[in-house]
């Protein structure tokens, strides 16, 4: 503190000038010159300690051993698996943080939206259904996997693997997802496919007086919804590769009820499809707030006691029972590279 008086004497300068030159915030200068006229150290805050709500020992672990476990989740996606499964109780920004101190994050770029017209999202189910062919190549023969995929709650209505791709097998798929659920009438959205410009899937379009939209000529994301369905699809599928055609259903009926009923979608705010199909994710949300603000104020009265070492926890203090909260021994740098890779 008697550094810039003296300085500034020496130059000429205003202090101002100096603290901006030292790269030293004027008002970071004032605050400390006030404390040290009232006889206080110089620190700002906790100087790099404890905060209330820093993470508690027990999180951490448990954050990182559910990271390991599941390598092919962002942290978005692990924070809302861990409050559903009452792991940890730590909100997204708190996971990233971790994740990110252990060298366990995995980043990707996503595609930059392209500008046009879209259209008004839905507001509830079978409003809108997303449906394209996916080619399948088992050994050395080719199948064609026609799905059907609910707008609003991404739910996989309706699937079928096809050994042929003409335009009356995937008109007759079209005809089973509609019979699987009668009364609905949504709209179809499809690519400019020949199966999905036949005569014989317009007839069906008719009968049904369903409205169907075709998307833009070379612009896949106009389908986007199901697109992205498809390349979680062939990650299951190169991760356990079918040999055969019945081989292939299986796995594909697996995979279907694993997306419709566990799988925490991105889309949909980290919620199961069939939550937002047929349940209530407004009150899910509401219970991980709830979970989350329990989460929050446990730690603040641990960290809390730890911050006065002449206090006692009480037993409400106690680390909560969930996940494993006993230490653990540190995984290795490369273990952990190679499951985040």
């Amino acid at each position: 503190m008697s550094f810039i008086p003296w300085l500034s004497a020496r130059s000429g300068r205003s202090r101002r000038q100096i603290c901006r030159g030292l790269g030293l915030g004027w008002s970071r200068y004032q605050r400390w010159r006030r404390r040290a006229a009232a006889g206080k150290q110089l620190g700002d805050g906790h100087a790099g300690g404890r905060t209330l709500d820093t993470p508690l020992p027990g999180e951490r672990e448990a954050v990182i051993r559910h990271a390991l476990a599941h390598p092919q989740d962002g942290y978005r996606r692990l924070t809302w698996q861990m409050v559903d499964a009452d792991v940890a109780y730590l909100s997204e920004s708190a996971v990233y943080r971790i994740l990110d101190s252990e060298q366990l994050l995995c980043r990707w770029v996503r595609p930059g939206r392209s500008p046009g017209n879209r259209p008004d999202p839905p507001t509830a189910p079978h409003q809108r259904w997303h449906t394209d062919i996916m080619h399948l190549r088992l050994e050395n023969t080719w199948y064609f996997l026609v799905s059907f995929i609910d707008a609003y709650s991404r739910y996989l209505v309706h699937w079928r693997l096809l050994t042929h791709m003409t335009a009356d097998e995937v008109t007759l798929v079209q005809l089973e997802a509609l019979e699987k659920h009668p009364g609905v009438q949504p709209e179809i959205v499809s690519d400019r496919g020949c199966q999905y410009t036949s005569r014989e899937y317009r007839k069906l379009i008719e009968r049904f007086e369903l409205k169907h939209i075709l998307c833009r000529v070379a612009h896949p994301q106009s389908n986007g919804i199901i697109e992205r369905y498809h390349r979680s699809t062939r990650e299951t599928l190169h991760d356990d590769p079918p040999r055969n055609f019945l081989q292939a259903q299986d796995v594909i009926a697996e995979w279907v009820q694993h997306y419709n009923e566990r799988r925490l979608h991105a889309g949909l705010h980290y919620i199961e499809p069939a939550e937002y199909l047929r349940g209530n994710p407004s009150k899910r949300r509401e219970d991980r707030k709830a979970k989350l603000a329990r989460g929050r104020a446990h730690r603040r009265r641990v960290n809390l006691a730890l911050e006065r070492p002449g206090r006692r926890p009480r037993r409400n203090d106690e680390l909560p029972t969930v996940g494993v909260t006993a230490p653990t021994s540190m995984v290795t740098h490369s273990r952990r590279a190679a499951a985040c890779g």
